[in-house]
Formats: C-alpha cells, sequence, structure tokens
C-alpha cells in the first residue's frame, strides 16, 4: 500500500483497493497489467460514500470489484 493521507486505509477490505488520497481520489488496481483506475468524485461527499460502504465494508457490491474479479475469472 502506498502511503495515502488516509487513515481508511487500513480499513480497506476491498482486495483491489490500493490507496486514497484522503479527499476525493481513490485508486484501485487496473484492469491490464501495471495499470491502475482512479476514482475521482467532485465532491467529498461521494467520495466519502464511496470509501466506507464499498471499499471498507461492502466491497462485493462495488462496480470496480465486479469489473475486476471478471478479469480474474476469465483467466
Amino acid at each position: 500500500m502506498a502511503p495515502s493521507g488516509s487513515y481508511r486505509q487500513v480499513y480497506a477490505g476491498c482486495p483491489f483497493y490500493q490507496y486514497d488520497d484522503g479527499k476525493r481520489k481513490i485508486v484501485c488496481e487496473g484492469i491490464v497489467e501495471d495499470s491502475t483506475v482512479t476514482l475521482g468524485f467532485k465532491k467529498r461527499e461521494g467520495y466519502e460514500t464511496q470509501i466506507t460502504t464499498f471499499c471498507c465494508e461492502h466491497y462485493k457490491k462495488c462496480e470496480v470489484y465486479r469489473m475486476l474479479m471478471q478479469k480474474y475469472e476469465e483467466d
């Protein structure tokens, strides 16, 4: 894990979560090798909902998680 500025990093349960900036950006594993997917939020409220609800608790309901799981199921 990269340093993030967010204390939530230690609570992230999603296996694809990599780091966040503690404000409005969440970075996850990418679709292709050596890539990342970045979720950027216009409002902090969206970031807060995503990281708390999906990265930390219900990650199997996250769209990014489901997309990345397909990558591994195809292998």
